[in-house]
């Protein structure tokens, strides 16, 4: 069995989480989050999780890296790594390299998108965390941002790229689902 790493990714808010809740009803898979990843990998966390997106970019992502090769569940058949491949700082969105990815192993990158109005709703709602409000038209910018960074990963390193709506959970399912030659 060669296991398969997928990165599911999306804006803030999008509600990545949500969807990947409703998506393990269908389908088994080992959920890793790439803040709970890095806050793993780091030996003193000071601040929360969504603190570390103010942390040094390139060592957050070396630490992703590492806290991944500790989370990952050899047994498992799928791994999703929930994250981003533009990170906001609240003054800049900067994108992640593909060589994070790379060095993952990732077979296949999904790009959740939803209404940026949504989005906006949905993170006013959350007040368990720590992010930036923005309008809706702002988010939009953001997520389209967010797209066009994912698909060029996913070009670099010629793997599978989708793009997935919260209607689109038992398709991806039967997409993602274990292949004949599993």
């Amino acid at each position: 069995m060669k296991q398969r790493v997928i990165a599911f990714t999306g804006i803030s808010g999008v509600g990545k989480t949500t969807f990947l809740r409703k998506f393990g009803e269908l389908l088994a898979f080992q959920h890793v989050t790439g803040g709970s990843l890095i806050a793993a990998a780091k030996t003193s966390v000071t601040n929360g999780r969504d603190d570390l997106r103010y942390s040094d970019l390139d060592e957050n992502q070396h630490l992703l890296i590492e806290g991944f090769a500790m989370a990952r569940d050899a047994n498992a058949e799928i791994i999703i790594m929930d994250g981003h491949v533009v990170i906001d700082d609240g003054e800049r969105l900067t994108k992640i390299s593909s060589d994070v990815f790379k060095a993952l192993d990732v077979m296949a990158l999904v790009h959740l998108e939803a209404d940026p109005t949504r989005i906006a709703e949905n993170r006013a709602k959350d007040t368990a965390r720590s992010r930036p409000s923005y309008d809706p038209m702002r988010l939009r910018h953001h997520q389209d941002m967010s797209r066009q960074h994912a698909l060029s990963i996913a070009e670099q390193l010629r793997i599978g790229f989708y793009i997935a709506t919260h209607d689109d959970v038992a398709h991806l399912a039967a997409l993602l689902g274990p292949t004949p030659t599993d």
